[in-house]
């Protein structure tokens, strides 16, 4: 994961005005790069070839990229170009997600397993800024008097710039300014409890690999207990990491007897509840949203930790509660909703976490120099559980539940479900500190960013 910024019509100073307020994504280097008036602005977090034949913007064939993510099937695709007679110099997903774009344009983006956002200027002087199938990775452009300028996070703009978010699966054409769709869900299949598990299975293997040591998040629940276990049985040598408000917490408690059972090493990253810590939940992740900005709170200490530990990347159970049907107004909207109902729900789930809880995973983590590793976010495993009627995936995670069976202790599987930050007890201490805690973070969001996003 890395951050990008520029601009076309634009200077080189500005871009790079705007990756100094984004160079916690990218501590391990920096570039940039023009490309027939694109200038492409980058800063790096390197997992996949450590080295600098891989830094950004990357040139290739007269085109220029700069990307932030990661394409899982990048071997594949490498040894398939490579029968065609293509050359590579390095050992990175990005060259080859740039011979990619060289071979097929964006029509080749159906090709790519992946979570990502990139621009891409080609060679022929077209320029486009892309964003994955589900927005799991976040990117922004505001139209200015000369052209268009975008960046990874919303501070990284100034100069009075309305910054929006690009649409998920889409494209956009810097020299129009017209947005394409690249992506549907593909027609629905069957699939059963073994299913998910060997999807998930897959997700969680994918996401393990890099040239740099990765580790899990536990927060003593199904979801994240079920990537641990999965993760363990990859790698022996996995560690966990819980964050901890209330020391009698009873996730807390969970989590602890989870990863002995595993014999997981478990690291307790203390969380205080401060004004200060308040603040910079709100600054990192930049949408008004209650949960999204009390996960936060957790999840900062927990990237600094995790990044001051050596490590630069972390798998998460994010996504499970929405495409499985875990609690919250979709069980009790879908409660009462036809079977057909219930999967327009579900899409709307989908769709909301590229607003959400992808941005505050990503932004978060990304605060503190990691990437968070979404396994449930695994493509087939989204494009069947989010056209399940109620039939073939209950409401209450019922289908996860039995995926999960034999795999973690039953006990986990028949806790009571509780928000992350609910079983915490962050949320609860922090209804008791500020009188309206929607209307003070909406507040602090005006007063640091001087607008309300609305995306």
């Amino acid at each position: 994961m890395c951050g990008l910024a520029g601009n076309i019509g634009g200077t080189v100073d500005a871009v790079g005005g705007m990756l100094d307020r984004i160079r916690h994504r990218g501590p391990d280097g920096d570039g940039i790069v023009t490309a027939d008036g694109c200038i492409h602005g980058h800063v790096r977090l390197s997992l996949v070839d450590l080295s600098s034949a891989a830094a950004q913007p990357f040139s290739r064939g007269g085109s220029v990229l700069s990307f932030n993510g990661e394409i899982w099937n990048w071997r594949e695709l490498r040894a398939e170009i490579e029968a065609e007679g293509g050359h590579f110099v390095a050992q990175s997903d990005t060259e080859v997600l740039a011979a990619v774009l060289e071979r097929d344009g964006l029509d080749g983006l159906g090709r790519l397993d992946g979570m990502f956002a990139f621009a891409w200027s080609s060679a022929d002087g077209e320029h486009w800024l892309v964003r994955d199938s589900f927005g799991k990775v976040p990117l922004y452009v505001a139209k200015t008097t000369t052209g268009f300028v975008w960046a990874s996070e919303r501070k990284a703009f100034r100069g009075g710039s309305v910054p929006l978010s690009l649409a998920p699966g889409s494209a956009f054409n810097l020299r129009t300014g017209v947005t394409v769709k690249w992506y549907k869900l593909p027609p629905a299949w069957p699939t059963d409890a073994q299913g998910i598990l060997t999807t998930l299975r897959a997700g969680v293997e994918k996401r393990l690999e890099a040239d740099a040591p990765v580790c899990c998040l536990i927060s003593g629940g199904l979801d994240s207990g079920l990537v641990l276990a999965l993760a363990r049985d990859r790698t022996r040598d996995v560690q966990a990491y819980t964050a901890v408000y209330d020391s009698r917490s009873p996730d807390l408690i969970a989590a602890r007897r989870l990863c002995s059972e595993f014999d997981v090493p478990l690291t307790e990253v203390v969380i205080e509840l401060t004004d200060d810590a308040i603040s910079a939940a709100v600054q990192s992740i930049e949408i008004a949203s209650k949960a999204q900005i009390e996960i936060a709170i957790l999840c900062l200490p927990l990237a600094k930790k995790i990044r001051s530990d050596g490590f630069k990347a972390c798998l998460s159970g994010e996504a499970a509660d929405e495409l499985f049907g875990g609690y919250g107004n979709f069980c009790i909207q879908a409660s009462k909703a036809t079977d057909s109902a219930v999967v327009e729900l579900r899409k709307q789930q989908l769709a909301k976490m590229s607003r959400g809880n992808f941005v505050r995973c990503n932004k978060a983590f990304m605060a503190g120099g990691v990437e968070c590793r979404l396994p449930f976010m695994e493509q087939p495993l989204v494009e069947s559980a989010v056209q399940m009627g109620k039939q073939s995936s209950p409401l209450g995670k019922k289908l996860l539940k039995s995926a999960a069976a034999g795999v973690v202790p039953s006990w986990v599987v028949k806790r009571a479900k509780d928000t992350f930050q609910g079983g915490s007890g962050i949320s609860a201490a922090i209804s008791k500190r500020i009188h309206s805690p929607t209307r003070w973070y909406n507040a602090e969001l005006k007063r640091r960013f001087n607008y309300r996003p609305v995306d």
